[in-house]
């Protein structure tokens, strides 16, 4: 934080600090355009003016997003075309639609939308600032402290991170909003009022103008104290994700955790190390009882039982001793569903995509004539029976898929590809030892992208 003579200068302290976090934040130079999500009110307003009055090495821009959930969005685009052009800064304007079913709450879901927006407004390397400051990390630390979060999310909102094809920044947070008011009436500046932002029907607002003012009170400081918190946490979120690295490092994919590595763990460690790979496996964080039901259904399962542990992201199921970390299965296919697959065409369907691609000999894959002659798509009903490429025998597919280590839930979902009524390849796993007896002649290999792993990770 600023010491208090140099606040008292109001917009100029604003401007040297901002010019030192840009310049702290360039490595080693500014990128080619830093954009402005610019909504107009009092932050966005400040942050606009200021960076215009810095007049930085690269392209300026203010992006507006129209939510369209108010009847004055019109006009208050229109304001911001005219402060932006006042200011000789390039606008552009996007509006989008705000999914209200989408279980996240109004506020969420537009805040979804409008990241969606600008971030592809961004090109690769470039800058998106948003005016985000100290009374908002102090609201955003209250909401997710009384929401239970963890030290990850008591970091309160990261300053600078990666964004889209570039970074998002936020370089106001050392200012509060009292303060950017100051530097906003010492510019002269006009800014729009949202009559959503005091709406008390919603948590931040109930905190904005219920109970912050009480804390403030009593704490002048609360802001200044939060960004230390804020701060730390940080710090201990890199502590932490360094033991969970390290933890993680006999894994052969972040989304399979064998039991043999998670139990010589202590608990704290075991929890730390399960919500590193939740997060590295690309899944919403649950709870922390979900996280707690995931490491016990790894180290209390029996060799006989499969635990499931479902969240609204994502699914962790056990077998063979492991726990594999995956997005929600779709329903699969109807029962005996079937589709005609062409070498020109691929198959796409709730078990993943399926194609058809030239092998690079002749001597490996389907025989070319047999694509000629079509095959066809379709699932386990029970009972197949296979003889692979390279065996001397017929054997169940039950059997082949214990052997190769096909997780139990994609079984029903691999594709298998028939020739008439012969059984031909399963997956991209084998094909049938009928295909040696042809003749030389170009031949085709299957390709199956799956919608989730289904054989366990091995050794390269």
């Amino acid at each position: 934080m600023q010491d208090n003579e140099e606040r008292s200068t109001g917009g100029a302290a604003l401007l040297a600090a901002l010019r030192r976090t840009l310049d702290g934040w360039a490595s080693p130079r500014l990128p080619a355009r830093i954009t402005v999500a610019f909504s107009g009110g009092l932050d966005s307003t400040v942050l606009l003016a200021a960076l215009a009055r810095l007049k930085p090495p690269t392209r300026l821009r203010a992006a507006h997003v129209d939510h369209g959930l108010h009847p004055d969005a019109a006009s208050w685009s229109t304001h911001c075309a005219t402060l932006a052009a006042s200011l000789d800064v390039e606008f552009v304007a996007r509006r989008v639609a705000v999914d209200r079913d989408s279980g996240l709450g109004l506020e969420a879901a537009a805040r979804e939308a409008r990241y969606g927006a600008l971030g592809e407004l961004l090109g690769p390397g470039e800058w998106l600032l948003t005016a985000h400051h100290a009374d908002d990390q102090l609201e955003t630390l209250l909401l997710r402290l009384l929401r239970g979060s963890g030290v990850r999310g008591l970091r309160g909102i990261v300053a600078f991170a990666p964004f889209a094809a570039g970074a998002l920044g936020r370089p106001l947070l050392q200012f509060t909003r009292a303060e950017l008011a100051v530097a906003a009436r010492e510019w002269g500046l006009a800014w729009l009022e949202d009559p959503a932002n005091t709406d008390p029907r919603h948590d931040r607002n109930y905190l904005r103008w219920q109970v912050l003012p009480a804390l403030r009170e009593r704490w002048p400081a609360s802001a200044q104290q939060a960004a230390r918190l804020a701060a730390q946490m940080a710090d201990a979120e890199l502590i932490l994700e360094a033991v969970a690295a390290a933890d993680a490092a006999p894994l052969l994919a972040p989304w399979c955790l064998p039991r043999s590595v998670l139990a010589p763990l202590d608990a704290a460690r075991q929890r730390n190390l399960v919500r590193y790979l939740v997060r590295r496996s690309g899944l919403g964080i649950p709870g922390a009882r979900k996280l707690e039901e995931l490491r016990a259904a790894l180290l209390g399962a029996r060799s006989d039982t499969r635990p499931l542990v479902r969240w609204s992201s994502g699914e962790g199921r056990v077998f063979r001793d492991a726990l594999y970390l995956l997005a929600p299965l779709p329903p699969p296919s109807p029962p005996a569903y079937a589709a005609r697959l062409a070498r020109d065409a691929s198959w796409s369907g709730p078990e993943g995509r399926v194609a058809l691609v030239r092998a690079a000999g002749d001597d490996d894959g389907l025989p070319e004539s047999w694509l000629d002659g079509g095959l066809t798509l379709r699932f386990r009903s029970g009972g197949e029976r296979f003889q692979p490429r390279g065996r001397g025998h017929h054997h169940t597919l039950k059997h082949l898929f214990q052997e190769a280590g096909v997780v139990p839930w994609m079984r029903a979902r691999l594709p298998l590809l028939y020739r008439g009524d012969e059984l031909v390849a399963v997956g991209d796993l084998w094909i049938t030892a009928a295909a040696e007896a042809r003749a030389s002649e170009p031949r085709w290999c299957v390709q199956w992208t799956p919608s989730a792993p289904a054989v366990a990770p091995a050794p390269t």
